[in-house]
């Protein structure tokens, strides 16, 4: 299993975890300034753009595409994720918020 970095391209922190991690889990652990509620994809507090790496995520979760189509995200953008959904298996550039 490779390691991953996943870059929030705002701050410039790093966070460095093995492929398949979960996204959230990493973020916490490595203070990576993402904000999260419910943790379960319901709040859409933990948005994020994905700057670089999109092939590098899941793809979305039903719970996902519901919430972000409630936020009135197209159902093609694949740059505006949710936090607490995602899991990383490559190289990942983010940016919190929307």
């Amino acid at each position: 299993m490779a390691d991953v970095t996943i870059t929030n391209t705002s701050t410039g922190a790093k966070a460095t975890c093995p492929a398949g991690s979960n996204f959230r889990e990493v973020a916490q652990a490595q203070d990576l300034d993402v904000a999260f509620g419910c943790e379960s994809g319901i709040c859409s507090t933990c948005l994020i753009q994905i700057k670089s790496g999109q092939a590098n995520i899941a793809p979305k979760t039903e719970q996902e595409e519901f919430t972000l189509d409630a936020r009135g995200v197209a159902p093609d953008d694949m740059n505006t994720r949710l936090g607490c959904q995602c899991q990383i298996n490559g190289d990942v550039e983010f940016e919190p918020g929307m």
